[in-house]
């Protein structure tokens, strides 16, 4: 399956659409113009695929949902990335006294503050307030977003899923509500989510045709990932379980060169932690507790009400602000997927959204299981790491909200790289069999059922 998009045209793409927005031209608009005149110029080529189609329609989407939630409208610690790149600014980068940043230490990685000021301060040369440059960051977690689609398809292609499968993933992936809140971020969630699913995709080329350049580009997407957000590197685990079958293929024969491309992997994931290395040798927090998050305080609750409680199984926000806050974890992560902590208009298309996330979820645990019978690739190498994927990062979400009981540390966001991965497993599962046509069609019916829906859901309420 061919994807005409690539990440450096859509890169582009969307540093051209930010300065739009701060000439205050019709973003949009101009958004969907060049989205269609893409397409017509593939179709004009004779090399039109449906998932240039399917992408351009989930970036106009997601567009479009960025722009309507301008400032402060449906974020995740806004005040406390602000300050972060507002730190960069005030400092002049750390260009001429790099040692005056630890005067001050923040708990998340630098890196990710240091893009955010550099935006800014692009947007100020234009005439923006320091905190109005500051809302034009969400333009590159647009293109986080869409580069992790992109991403995905590559690594669907490496596995060599059918093509009507990969259709109906990929516009599961695109379409779904999750992609368009992390979209809208002003934070490092979308960054590492990108960074995250870069190093499975390059890990997995590393493991089928191992060489010094691709483990020398892993080890450089640990070492960003780690620096971004701390949550990156739960994805070394799964690449150790790929190391490891590696050197069983090689029958554990001293191979000087599989052991420097090791080296190289292993030392970025450690350079990665760097940051968290030294907040550990300065006994400082590494997650500190939110700050005036008392509406979020789930410390009143038992851990039986907060993994059975099902009091409010039947509402599909979990609105925190509102007091309609949701008590069991695993339905939080169903409802922040969808709808994220915010109220929206109530009605049909945010309870058949709800419906649509149960069915999907009831799905994934179902055919989790065929990851034991049907190989990923030519042996169980994948199979293996994506198991060790899942327990690694369900154990530090459950560690998260165990540490820190707020409801922010349970959502979906947490989590959310385990979406593309289980993906991966259920394409592998229907790949393997021989779906009749009424049952594709019954699947493909629910995720455009999924997009229109979440297209009411932002017409009614954005």
């Amino acid at each position: 399956m061919t994807l005409h998009f690539n990440l450096k045209g859509i890169f582009l793409f969307c540093l051209a659409l930010m300065f739009c927005q701060a000439l205050s031209w019709p973003t949009l608009a101009i958004a969907c113009v060049g989205l269609v005149l893409f397409v017509m110029y593939c179709y004009y080529r004779h090399h039109l695929e449906l998932a240039d189609i399917i992408f351009s329609s989930a970036f106009a989407m997601n567009l479009w949902y960025v722009l309507s939630s301008w400032g402060n409208v449906r974020q995740y610690d806004y005040f406390n990335f602000f300050m972060h790149a507002d730190y960069f600014l005030e400092h002049n980068f750390f260009i001429t006294n790099p040692s005056s940043y630890l005067e001050s230490v923040f708990f998340q990685p630098p890196l990710w503050g240091g893009c955010a000021a550099l935006v800014t301060k692009l947007i100020m040369l234009l005439g923006y307030t320091k905190e109005a440059g500051f809302d034009f960051v969400r333009f590159i977690s647009l293109f986080c977003i869409s580069g992790a689609a992109i991403v995905f398809l590559r690594l669907m292609n490496l596995f060599m899923f059918k093509k009507r499968i990969c259709e109906l993933l990929f516009a599961l992936l695109c379409w779904a509500p999750i992609h368009g809140i992390i979209a809208n971020l002003v934070n490092n969630d979308a960054a590492v989510y990108f960074l995250m699913m870069v190093a499975l995709y390059l890990a997995a080329q590393w493991y089928l045709q191992a060489n010094v350049k691709r483990a020398l580009q892993l080890g450089g997407v640990l070492l960003a990932a780690g620096m971004i957000k701390f949550s990156g590197l739960m994805v070394v685990p799964a690449i150790g379980v790929l190391m490891i079958f590696k050197w069983i293929k090689h029958h554990k024969k001293t191979d000087v060169l599989l052991l420097m491309q090791f080296a190289i992997i292993g030392i970025g994931g450690i350079c990665g932690f760097a940051w968290g290395f030294f907040l550990l040798w300065g006994h400082l927090s590494l997650v500190p507790p939110p700050l005036d998050a008392n509406f979020q305080s789930m410390s009143a609750y038992l851990l039986k009400e907060r993994l059975l409680s099902v009091e409010t199984f039947l509402q599909p926000f979990s609105d925190v602000r509102g007091g309609d806050i949701e008590v069991n974890v695993w339905l939080t992560l169903v409802k922040t997927a969808l709808f994220g902590e915010w109220q929206w208009a109530s009605g049909w298309p945010a309870y058949v959204l709800y419906g649509l996330g149960i069915l999907f979820v009831l799905i994934c645990v179902w055919s989790f299981f065929s990851l034991f019978s049907y190989k990923l690739a030519e042996d169980y190498a994948f199979n293996a790491a994506i198991v060790v994927l899942c327990f690694s990062v369900f154990a530090a979400w459950i560690n998260f909200w165990l540490d820190y009981p707020y409801f922010c540390s349970s959502e979906f966001r947490y989590v959310v790289i385990l979406f593309p991965v289980s993906l991966l497993w259920i394409g592998n599962y229907f790949s393997q069999k021989n779906l009749p046509k009424n049952l594709y069609y019954l699947l493909a019916g629910g995720v455009l059922l999924m997009l229109f829906n979440r297209f009411m859901l932002y017409l009614y309420t954005i």
